[in-house]
């Protein structure tokens, strides 16, 4: 076989694999994942609930976190947002130890409120991303009105964390990840969500208001329903109304968490929300909820994700 022969048989054999990375360069995944209570199994001298079983905080095992990492690897999103994360530290090191060989470059978590009042359970919310990322803005010291009490005011229950990241081939995502307070703190922590859904508008508003077409994505454990007043909020911000992408599993159901107890049943709680131009970049018109047996040892959530195309 002379040389050009050769040279012409390693073109074809190259040729898939050279269409399916530019193909894979056309579409981004974006995924968002309560990860239930990962917590390092280092004791923290200055917090009185790290590390106990009474309090919940207790490390996530060996078994649950080889789990939640083979979930994440099926999923492979680009872009994941995270919920319930003690700190960046063991971030780091689930990343490097179980999730290497997705490429998760950049790792963004900055210590919010639950880890700074003494009703939190120290738990925060991060992003891990193969796209790079230009800033991380937290807003824990946003303060809302709480109700309509003059001088009530609030602060975000954990976070409502700004990532800015610049994937190729795309425009700048702008990503906010979120988790409000739970439904166990009954009626006033329903209309504890409603404020912090309300303060996150005008986060949206005063940074991204002047913007043209901006894409944003809204992502996390809402804590509340696709028709709960909170998530009106979220979808209505003036100038700016974005779009619940309605999720299933392969067997069309739309739960993301797992009811383990009695709290309350399995519920649609965690959500994507975006703007008009990723809307029109979506792959599918629904986002996909990742449900196979592994997903109920790893969390007490299952992840939801989206896959955009550029039409470049």
């Amino acid at each position: 076989m002379n040389k050009y022969k050769i040279i012409t048989v390693i073109i074809i054999l190259l040729f898939p694999v050279i269409s399916f990375a530019d193909e894979q360069k056309k579409t981004l995944r974006i995924a968002t994942y309560n990860v239930e209570n990962l917590y390092d199994r280092y004791d923290n001298p200055y917090s009185s609930k790290d590390s106990r079983v009474d309090q919940n905080t207790s490390p996530k095992p060996a078994r649950e976190l080889y789990a939640l990492s083979k979930v994440i690897k099926s999923i492979n999103a680009d872009i994941i947002a995270l919920q319930e994360v003690e700190n960046r530290g063991f971030l780091n090191e689930f990343n490097s130890s179980y999730l290497r060989e997705l490429k998760y470059k950049y790792v963004v978590l900055i210590e919010a409120n639950s880890s700074k009042t003494s009703r939190g359970r120290g738990i925060d919310v991060a992003v891990l991303s193969r796209v790079p990322v230009y800033s991380a803005t937290t807003f824990q010291h946003h303060k809302f009105p709480l109700n309509k009490k003059k001088n009530s005011k609030a602060t975000f229950s954990r976070d409502f964390l700004h990532v800015k990241l610049v994937p190729e081939n795309f425009p700048e995502i702008n990503l906010f990840v979120l988790h409000p307070i739970s439904k166990l703190g009954g009626v006033y922590a329903h209309y504890r969500r409603i404020a912090e859904a309300k303060g996150a508008a005008e986060v949206v508003i005063k940074e991204l208001g002047k913007e043209n077409d901006p894409w944003i994505v809204i992502a996390g454990d809402f804590n509340d329903s696709p028709t709960s007043e909170s998530l009106k909020y979220y979808l209505n911000i003036p100038g700016m109304p974005l779009k619940r992408i309605p999720a299933y599993d392969s067997k069309k159901k739309e739960f993301t968490f797992y009811s383990k107890g009695d709290s309350y049943p399995p519920s649609i709680l965690d959500h994507i929300l975006v703007s008009k131009p990723v809307e029109n970049a979506l792959v599918s018109t629904t986002a996909e909820i990742w449900n196979d047996k592994t997903a109920e040892s790893a969390s007490d959530h299952r992840p939801v994700y989206i896959t955009l195309r550029n039409g470049k």
